[in-house]
């Protein structure tokens, strides 16, 4: 088979580089192997490559290079993911020169190494080819915008590759997808070129970028406690990053000065952990794991946090290393301590670890990867002969609040034999809902279906398992939404499923939904300088009592609140008038948001105002209110504030802005300027 590689770059340092790498060697035993490196920003790889594999730059961005001066450089991109952590690095060059290499290339398999290169490996791969994505993170550590976007090119790719259990089962619950496989595969670690520690030392060794995430901080902080009751053992700590500086200063602070050692980056770091007694890792989260695995190989048992996913599936507790839960030090002391102190205890476990860890031999896993490939290479060859949907459509609300969908002429080869219309939740895809095409190619969400609250991507597939493509929108007529508010029961849900053209995603059709029990609907804003006005109504099954509170919540610290009376108008109705000087006299970062809330009666749960009864989806740049510029609270005492007066200084300012957000739910922010 010929296998390619598809990377961001070849030519720095990391953990993908490094696992693509092991993969790509013991491939090439066997097969045609090549990695196609999107950037190449240096002369040379900073790892040592194989003369059988073969390297593809397609962008250079070397100082002085023609690519930098090419037009397409300067576009951004438009087949790369905009919420992918990378995005402002691609262009349209990157597009154009990714989809061409994949258009003559005769690549039996194509893998795709980060989300942005498994979006190019689903649309630029071969026809014929085993497209596979690699998840080389976690589900939960990217943003649900990315998981979004992600959503319809791994619907696409055949196998989608975490390097846990516990991710592919995330994947797998959070993320359904009904033609890609999602399995876990570990990474590789080779066997190390230097003999496995003797176990002799009196160190303890960790590794890895000095990054919050790793919590070098808690293991510093066990080790204070280590050395209280064997001060003749020393903790040595390899790697750098942009925790140095306060590691440097928690390990002064403790006077552990001469039993600490920030030791920097090493390569190769097998003789590194050979010289230690014990490993150690303290992450709050690990995809995988590589530094365990490499302790493990050189013989060194690991004492680790329980953290999500991997170490639980690398370490048997007890057997080639502890366990101890994430973040608490005492834990970590004390399982270091416990092998610290029975000898024969930590000769078992390392004579374990180095057993156990042979499991990810870049053999054993490779001939995992061979079995994926060839299971998938016959389904590939059968994806070839069907062709793909590119469907594109007209929507209309009815003032009943169904949603007619009528696919546009000329309609997808195959839909004769049935399809329907899928709609699927962000963030959610067990949410699903369908519905039936008729032979003319049109579709109705009934009016009163029920949506939970959220936006919903809208496929077709058709029948028999067939082919699924996104919608493109044609025409969306919103005018039905307008009568949303007409619709409401009186004592029922608060609902309303608004369609519309997403710009940002290529003009897909998409669906709005609310769906609220209670509901305060926010009617006329008014600014008067300081003074802030708020009318609406409460609606659902609210039960209204009383004069109303408007509740102030600090975003990201809920328990700050600021409360201002109002009053009731009418039955259900409210109005509040308030001072946004208050809010901004409790500011205490560079951009304050609070977000706004009623209770509508003594003992009810506060609900959120928003503006969702019309056919506007996003109204943040729509309903737009004037601002209030005013002094900044003065920080620190009475006595510098009357200083800087004195010395005449100006006063900065901040600026308090009325605002709906994504969601059309009602805030405020206070802004330094």
């Amino acid at each position: 088979m010929k296998i390619s590689f598809l990377i961001h770059t070849i030519y720095g340092i990391g953990g993908t580089i490094r696992t693509t790498l092991n993969l790509a060697e013991e491939l090439a035993n066997r097969h045609e192997v090549e990695i196609v490196s999107v950037f190449r920003h240096r002369d040379d790889s900073a790892f040592a490559l194989d003369p059988r594999i073969t390297v593809v730059p397609l962008v250079d961005t070397r100082q002085g290079s023609a690519d930098r001066q090419e037009p397409l450089f300067a576009e951004p991109a438009v087949a790369f993911p905009r919420a992918e952590a990378r995005y402002k690095e691609y262009n349209r060059l990157v597009d154009e020169r990714v989809r061409a290499h994949y258009a003559a290339s005769d690549a039996d398999v194509v893998i795709g190494t980060r989300p942005g290169l498994v979006a190019y490996v689903a649309q630029f791969a071969p026809a014929t080819a085993v497209r596979i994505g690699q998840e080389h993170m976690t589900h939960n550590h990217h943003k649900a915008a990315l998981r979004e976007e992600m959503y319809e090119h791994l619907d696409t790719v055949d196998a989608f590759v975490t390097v846990s259990e516990g991710d592919a089962k995330v994947w797998r619950e959070k993320m359904p997808l009904p033609t890609t496989r999602v399995l876990s595969i570990p990474n590789s670690v080779p066997e190390p070129s230097v003999p496995p520690s003797d176990g002799t030392g009196r160190t303890v060794v960790a590794a890895g970028r000095l990054a919050a995430e790793k919590q070098y901080h808690v293991l510093v902080d066990a080790f204070a406690e280590v050395v209280r009751q064997r001060p003749d053992w020393s903790l040595r700590i390899y790697g750098s990053g942009d925790q140095r500086d306060r590691l440097r200063a928690r390990i002064d602070e403790l006077g552990l000065y001469n039993e600490i050692h920030l030791m920097g980056p090493h390569s190769p770091i097998e003789p590194e952990w050979a010289k230690g007694a014990i490993a150690a890792s303290t992450s709050r989260h690990e995809s995988f794991g590589m530094t365990l695995v490499e302790a493990m190989r050189c013989g060194v048992p690991m004492v680790s946090t329980d953290c999500d996913y991997g170490p639980r599936e690398i370490i048997e507790d007890g057997v080639d290393g502890l366990l101890v839960p994430v973040g608490d030090a005492h834990a970590v002391a004390r399982a270091l301590l416990r092998l610290i102190d029975d000898e024969d205890l930590r000769r078992r476990m390392a004579a374990a670890a180095v057993r156990n860890a042979r499991r990810f031999d870049p053999g054993v896993v490779t001939k995992q990867y061979e079995a994926l490939f060839d299971e998938l290479a016959a389904e590939a060859a059968q994806r070839a002969h069907i062709p793909g949907i590119t469907p594109v459509a007209d929507c209309a609300v009815a003032a009943d609040g169904s949603v007619d969908v009528s696919l546009v002429a000329p309609l997808p080869e195959g839909i004769e034999n049935g399809a329907r219309l899928v709609c699927t939740r962000t963030g959610a895809r067990t949410e699903v809902r369908t519905f039936d095409f008729d032979e003319r190619g049109s579709a109705t969400v009934p009016a009163g279906e029920v949506f939970p609250e959220g936006v919903w991507t809208v496929f077709v597939e058709l029948a028999g398992g067939g082919a699924r493509g996104r919608v493109t929108a044609r025409v969306v007529d919103q005018r039905g939404a307008l009568h949303a508010a007409e619709r409401l029961s009186p004592g029922g849900p608060v609902r309303n499923l608004v369609p519309y053209e997403d710009k940002a995603k290529g003009g897909a059709l998409m669906l709005r939904a609310w769906h609220r029990p209670v509901h305060a609907e926010a009617a006329d804003v008014q600014i008067h300088g300081s003074r802030v006005t708020l009318e609406g109504s409460m609606l659902g099954t609210a039960t209204v009592a009383g004069d109303p509170t408007l509740v102030l919540r600090r975003r990201g610290r809920p328990t700050d609140e600021i409360l201002f009376p109002g009053e009731r108008v009418g039955e259900d109705g409210f109005r509040f008038s308030f001072s946004s000087t208050v809010p901004a006299a409790s500011q205490t970062t560079a951009h304050d948001v609070w977000d706004a809330f009623i209770r509508y009666a003594p003992d009810a749960r506060p609900v959120r105002i928003g503006r969702v009864l019309d056919d506007v989806v996003m109204k943040q740049r729509i309903y737009v209110y004037p601002h209030t510029v005013m002094a900044k609270r003065r920080q620190g005492s009475m006595a510098r504030a009357v200083a800087k007066r004195v010395l005449g200084r100006p006063r900065k300012k901040v600026r308090v802005r009325v605002y709906y957000t994504l969601s059309n739910d009602v805030a405020l922010n206070v802004v330094d300027l």
